[in-house]
């Protein structure tokens, strides 16, 4: 019996041995696993729950004028961030964040799920609502000790101390979207982040953006930070310095919104609500002003957009985001006469001995044809003789249409496109040029039902109109090269990049892109006619009357653009001082009538800030509170700056006359247009900062 007992247990002890063997093999394979395979990653979870990291944005690059003022910078802003994984589960945290946040449990839920498309790490920080006010800040602060996870920063946006003054030009920046996200997240970037969007924003993107920073802390078991473990200071993004003049630009925004009030208050134009100005220095090619009209505040797109300022954007059927100096294409009416006398000059089709003459009508194609002044209300209804600077001075449709079937439409379309017409100028500016038009036999074949090109057609060509279309900025670059004598520079908008230090990134000369070299008495006919507009009996007097054109000569055309059914729009360029030029102005009033009434006033209020004629005006530019970054002035020049999204202006001190600027009695051709896709300018290799 006592043998049976002893084998009954070493029997047992046998099986209980053998399980202590397993159970112990058991977990020494879990420990190995835990330790050898699963090791790092479980480490890295254990260190992800006892820190959190805060991601810092860095400042944009600021953007100076040409003498140094400052056009946009950053202020910085309450945002507030959350670690989902600390709060998601606690009820009473979430309803005391809702409370303070104005939100609903559901919002602030949906702002907390992750997007699958963009996955993040665990205990990671997402902002959830920015540009806190004062008091909700407070509130936050207060309560933070009672809210796991819960981060209140000071973030920098993006700041435009002159609000809509020059909106086209910097574009606007926005919170990156999930297509951005997925394309550029090699780059550094993160939900939340702002990038830009249009203009040199979206130009220059890699240069401004900067590198961010950001805060390690060292958190309890609710989430809550203990102590800093780590912090790594933001990187400014680079300055741009760009050819602008502050002054300049804000003088020709206001003569603009001036003029397309007066306008609709007190002439027949009523449908003038839209324009574009363009400066430029034909020395370099420098722009010097770039206004496009209507605009927007670039500051409404740095926080939450409310419906209505959003429909007053992208409901607006005057589109107010496009830019019209490089993107809108116009026909260049009378403003293209001076290539047409260019042409019939070069191909020795005139001199100056050569006499025409004018009675109105086309003798060939007679009401077809004719003249402007045939519709003269307070002039007479022809020319009668005149040679090319005659022909040039009265804008006479006559002179300029034998001119053009003197020469034909392929020389006509020769000249345009070396003036650089129906290309884009080189402006690295996004979203990208328009490329314009610019016709001839050839391409009515290809693009039009009707195949033949007729001689009628070729007058058209002559006069501006027909299917010819430029941008603002091409037609300036066509008088930039007559006053240079056929010398083309390619436009400039940024002189140089630098550090926030101050060190030199990059520079960016003058570059001449084609010399045409014009034979002196060429451009000295043309040039004559140009001055002749200006002078007593031109186009363009009665909008000069009272200018010092003594000291200060101009040379300058006007012009009709003609786009039915819509009303006539008014086009002038020109350059000065005529024999030295300093600037060259083009202004396009969409709707307006008229170049000597609707568009050449604008240019001459230009003229007058550029030479200093014009009166100091006194209201001061102010910026929002709460800024941490230098203020601009308290004036430029004593030049005010237009309020954004302009309504009714003041007409202008003196009485601007809505004379009869001339125009092609023939409506132009009803085939469609082809529409071409605007290039995009390449974005500038740099570096590719990201936190």
């Amino acid at each position: 019996m006592e043998y049976g007992a002893l084998k009954n247990f070493e029997s047992k002890f046998k099986y209980l041995s053998r399980l202590v063997l397993i159970v112990f093999a058991v977990l020494l394979i879990r420990l190995w696993q835990l330790q050898i395979m699963e090791g790092s990653a479980i480490m890295v979870k254990s260190r992800q729950n006892q820190t959190r990291v805060v991601r810092i944005n860095a400042p944009r690059g600021m953007i100076y004028d040409r003498k140094g003022k400052i056009l946009a910078t950053s202020q910085f802003s309450h945002h507030v961030s959350v670690v989902p994984e600390d709060i998601e589960d606690k009820p009473e945290e979430l309803a005391l964040l809702c409370k303070i946040l104005k939100l609903t449990p559901a919002e602030l839920r949906t702002k907390l799920q992750p997007n699958p498309k963009y996955p993040r790490s665990d205990y990671q920080y997402v902002p959830i609502m920015k540009n806190l006010d004062p008091d909700t800040v407070i509130r936050l602060k207060e309560a933070q000790l009672n809210l796991a996870g819960v981060e209140v920063d000071e973030v920098p946006i993006r700041f435009y101390p002159y609000r809509e003054l020059g909106c086209h030009l910097f574009g606007y920046t926005r919170e990156i979207d999930l297509q951005e996200l997925l394309q550029l997240r090699d780059k550094g970037y993160h939900p939340g982040d702002p990038i830009g969007k249009t203009g040199l924003e979206r130009t220059y993107e890699d240069f401004l953006r900067g590198s961010g920073g950001g805060k390690i802390y060292e958190a309890d078991i609710h989430g809550r930070p203990l102590r800093l473990l780590e912090n790594r200071e933001p990187v400014p993004g680079y300055d741009l310095h760009l050819t602008i003049d502050l002054k300049l630009q804000a003088a020709a925004e206001k003569a603009l919104d001036a003029q397309l009030a007066w306008l609709q208050k007190y002439t027949q134009w009523k449908n003038a609500k839209s324009g574009a100005v363009l400066a430029l220095d034909p020395r370099n090619g420098d722009i010097l002003a770039m206004v496009s009209k209507p605009g927007f505040d670039p500051n409404w797109f740095s926080g939450v957009m409310s419906r209505e300022v959003a429909d007053s954007i992208y409901q607006n059927p005057l589109h107010p985001l496009t830019n019209r100096t490089i993107q809108g294409e116009f026909a260049p009416g009378s403003t293209f006469k001076p290539l047409t006398v260019l042409s019939a000059l070069m191909e020795h089709k005139v001199t100056l001995d050569d006499q025409f003459y004018c009675n109105g009508f086309d003798p060939v194609y007679g009401q077809n044809f004719k003249c402007w002044t045939v519709t003269n209300r307070f002039g007479p209804k022809a020319h009668f003789r005149e040679n090319v600077i005659d022909g040039l001075k009265n804008s006479c449709n006559i002179v300029m249409g034998e001119l053009s079937s003197r020469v034909g439409p392929e020389i006509l379309a020769k000249y345009s496109r070396a003036f650089g017409l129906g290309k884009p100028t080189g402006l690295q500016l996004y979203p990208g040029e328009a490329s314009g038009l610019v016709p001839d036999p050839e391409w009515k074949r290809k693009h039009t039902r009707e195949k033949t090109w007729f001689d009628i057609e070729t007058k058209m060509f002559g006069i501006g109109q027909t299917y010819l279309t430029v941008t603002p900025l091409q037609l300036a670059q066509v008088y930039a090269a007559l006053a240079n004598r056929g010398k083309l520079y390619r436009p400039r908008l940024v002189s140089k990049i630098t550090s926030a230090a101050g060190r030199p990134v990059a520079k960016f000369a003058p570059q001449v892109v084609q010399d045409l070299k014009l034979p002196p008495d060429v451009q000295a006919i043309i040039q004559e006619g140009l001055m002749e507009v200006i002078g007593d009996g031109g186009t363009a007097a009665s909008a000069f009357r009272g200018f010092p054109i003594e000291r200060y000569p101009i040379a300058g055309k006007t012009g009709t653009a003609q786009k039915p059914p819509y009303d006539n729009s008014g086009v002038f360029a020109c350059y000065a001082p005529a024999r030295r030029p300093r600037i060259v102005i083009v202004v396009f009033v969409e709707q307006g009538g008229s170049g000597s009434g609707g568009a050449a006033p604008i240019a001459r209020k230009i003229l007058e800030a550029y030479f200093h004629l014009d009166k100091p005006l006194r209201r001061p530019l102010s910026a929002p509170p709460r800024s941490r970054v230098p203020q601009p002035d308290s004036a430029v020049n004593g030049v005010s700056v237009p309020e954004p999204l302009p309504g009714s202006a003041t007409p202008p001190a003196e009485s601007l006359p809505a004379g009869n600027e001339p125009h092609a009695g023939t409506a132009v051709p009803s085939e469609s247009r082809p529409q071409t896709e605007s290039p995009q300018p390449a974005v500038p290799a740099g570096d590719s900062p990201g936190f």
